[in-house]
C-alpha cells in the first residue's frame, strides 16, 4: 500500500468519540512522522490539517507520550511546527532531539509560547532571535555584575541564571516596599553587620562573587576543604557536600575577626553546571546569621511570608518551569533510548531525574496557584460543601486508585459539611493528598475516603497506608528521608493557604478547613 493509501485509509476512520479520536490521531502522528520522501504528498497536509484540528479533543498525556514516541525520527517542519505550538510539556523531548538550522529554529519560536522560545534559547544558545521575535519576548532586563565563575562563556552567561531571577525578583520587592529599615541588632551592630549575604564559588570551591556582605573577608574563602584556624571554621557537611557535588542547607560557617561578617552563618548551596555541555561550574546560595528564633510562632494558618507579593511568585514559577521542563524533556529521551542505546544504570538514574523533576513542577504548579489564590484575598470568602465534593470526585478517586492498585471506599456524605474555602482549593486538595498516598499504598490495599463534621470543624479524612504507619510527624513534615513526605508537605502547604491544615492521627490523615 503506497504511503497516500496509507494516510487516507487512517483519515477516512470514523472518530466519533474521544477514545476513537485519540486513535486516529496518534496513527496520523505516526505516519506523518515517518513521511521522508513524501513530505510534498497533497495528502500529508490533509493528515497535518487534521492533527492540529483533531488535537483539542486529545487529552495532554497522550499527546505528550506521542510526542515521546516519535523524537528520534527526522520529523517534517510542519510536524515539528505543530508540536512548538503545543505546550512545552509535550513538545519539550520532540524539540531536544531535532537537528536544524538556524532558520528552521527561527521558524519554530515564531509559533511558539514564551516558554518554548526560553526552552529552544537554553538548548541552542548560540541561535540569537531575530528582532521582531526577540522584542516580543524579551524579558525585564537583569542588571550587569562582575563575572567571576571561571569557565562560563558568553552563551551561558546570556541566559538567565536562578540567581540573577532571584535577584530580579528581590529587586522588584524593594522598590514596591520602599527603602529598608534598619533594625535595632543593626543599630546595635554598628548599622553595617548583614544579616544575610548570597554568594557564588567557583569550580574550585573559592568565593569568587558576594552581595549583601563586605566582599573583602569573604572573596577566595574556600568551601572546598573544612578549615579550623584563627577564628575560622568551614564546617564538614558543606566539604562532603562540595565532593559528592551535592545541595547542603543550613551548614555551619564562621568567619573570624571583629569585621561586620563575623560570627556565626547558616550557610546553604547548591551546585552549578554548564547549560552547553553540563559541567560543574560551581556553587551558589545564601548565608543567614546564626541567631535564635523569634520566641512568638506566627498562628497555624497564617500565609506563608513567601507570597507577600504573589505577582513575582508566580514571575519566579515561570522562570523555573523551562528549565524543570528541559530537564523532563532530556530524561525521557534518555529512558526511551529514542536517540540510541543507553546503558541500564543510565536509564534507571534519567527515569528518577524525571520523577523528581515532576514532583518539582508539582510543587511549583501549586506555589503557582496558592499565589493566584492569595492575590484574591480580600474578597468574600467562598464556601464549599465538603460532602458534596466527595460525592462527585469519588468515581474519579477510585480510578485513581485502581490506576495504582489500590482500592478506594469513599464514604458518602448525607448531610451538608459547609467549609470556608475555595472550591477549586478544595478540590486540589483532596486530589493531591489522596494521590501522595495511593502513591505509598501497597497493592490491594484499601484507602477509605470520608468527609466529616468534627468537633474541630468540617474535615476531610483518608486513611494512613501501611507504609506510614508509625512514622512521626516530625519525620512527615520536616525531614527528607521518607519517601512521599515532600508531596504531604505540599498538601499541609496548601491547606494553611486555604486557612486550614493537614494533620496525623494513627490511622488517617486529616484536612482541616474553617467552619463554613
Amino acid at each position: 500500500m503506497r504511503f497516500d493509501d496509507r494516510l487516507l485509509t487512517v483519515l477516512n476512520q470514523p472518530a466519533e468519540d474521544r477514545h476513537d479520536a485519540a486513535v486516529r490521531w496518534r496513527q496520523l502522528v505516526d505516519l506523518v512522522a515517518r513521511a521522508g520522501a513524501n513530505s510534498a504528498s497533497p495528502v500529508l497536509a490533509d493528515a497535518l490539517a487534521a492533527i492540529r484540528d483533531e488535537a483539542p479533543r486529545v487529552e495532554e498525556p497522550v499527546r505528550a507520550a506521542t510526542a515521546r514516541a516519535v523524537a528520534a525520527l527526522p520529523l517534517p517542519l510542519e510536524l515539528l511546527e505543530f508540536f512548538a505550538s503545543d505546550s512545552l510539556s509535550v513538545s519539550a523531548p520532540v524539540l531536544a532531539a531535532a537537528t536544524l538550522d538556524s532558520r528552521q529554529w527561527h521558524a519554530l519560536s515564531a509559533v511558539g509560547d514564551d516558554e518554548t522560545r526560553a526552552f529552544i534559547a537554553t538548548l541552542h544558545p548560540e541561535i540569537r532571535p531575530e528582532p521582531h521575535v526577540e522584542s516580543a519576548f524579551r524579558q525585564a532586563e537583569v542588571p550587569a555584575r562582575e563575572a567571576v565563575l571561571a569557565g562560563v562563556d558568553e552563551a551561558a552567561a546570556a541566559s538567565p541564571s536562578l540567581h540573577d531571577v532571584i535577584e530580579r525578583i528581590e529587586r522588584r520587592r524593594r522598590l514596591r516596599s520602599g527603602p529598608p529599615a534598619v533594625s535595632s541588632e543593626d543599630a546595635a551592630l554598628g548599622g553595617g553587620s548583614p544579616a544575610l549575604f548570597r554568594w557564588e564559588c567557583g569550580p574550585g570551591g573559592e568565593i569568587a562573587w558576594v552581595e549583601g556582605a563586605p566582599r573583602g573577608p569573604l572573596i577566595g574563602r574556600s568551601i572546598a576543604r573544612q578549615q579550623e584556624n584563627d577564628g575560622d571554621r568551614v564546617d564538614a557537611e558543606i566539604v562532603r557536600a562540595f565532593a559528592m557535588r551535592a545541595p547542603f542547607r543550613d551548614a555551619q560557617l564562621r568567619v573570624g575577626g571583629a569585621g561586620p561578617v563575623a560570627g556565626e552563618w547558616k550557610i546553604s548551596g547548591v551546585p552549578a553546571f554548564e547549560p552547553s555541555d553540563g559541567r560543574f561550574a560551581g556553587y551558589r546560595g545564601v548565608a543567614l546569621r546564626d541567631t535564635p528564633a523569634p520566641a512568638a510562632a506566627p498562628p497555624r494558618a497564617a500565609v506563608p511570608d513567601v507570597l507577600s507579593d504573589p505577582d513575582s511568585v508566580r514571575e519566579l514559577v515561570h522562570e523555573i518551569k523551562t528549565p524543570l521542563n528541559a530537564i523532563m524533556g532530556f530524561a525521557e529521551i534518555i529512558e526511551g533510548q529514542y536517540l540510541g542505546p543507553a546503558d541500564r544504570g543510565y536509564r534507571e538514574r534519567a527515569a528518577e531525574i524525571g520523577r523528581q523533576a515532576r514532583l518539582l513542577l508539582t510543587a511549583t504548579d501549586d506555589l503557582d496557584f496558592a499565589a493566584k489564590v492569595h492575590s484574591a484575598i480580600g474578597s468574600a470568602r467562598e464556601r464549599v460543601d465538603l460532602g458534596a465534593l466527595i460525592n462527585r470526585a469519588g468515581a474519579e478517586l477510585r480510578d485513581m486508585a485502581g490506576r495504582r492498585g489500590v482500592e478506594a471506599t469513599v464514604v458518602r456524605a448525607r448531610a451538608e459539611i459547609a467549609a470556608a474555602v475555595e472550591p477549586e482549593l478544595a478540590d486540589r486538595l483532596l486530589f493531591r493528598l489522596f494521590g501522595a498516598l495511593a502513591d505509598l499504598a501497597e497493592r490491594g490495599e484499601r484507602l477509605q475516603v470520608l468527609a466529616e463534621q468534627a468537633s474541630d470543624g468540617p474535615r476531610i479524612s483518608i486513611s494512613r497506608p501501611a507504609a506510614l504507619r508509625g512514622v512521626g510527624d516530625s519525620a512527615l513534615f520536616e525531614g527528607t528521608g521518607v519517601e512521599g513526605a515532600f508531596s504531604l508537605r505540599l498538601a499541609r502547604g496548601l491547606a494553611r493557604i486555604a486557612g486550614g491544615d493537614l494533620v496525623s492521627g494513627q490511622d488517617s490523615f486529616a484536612l482541616l478547613f474553617p467552619r463554613g
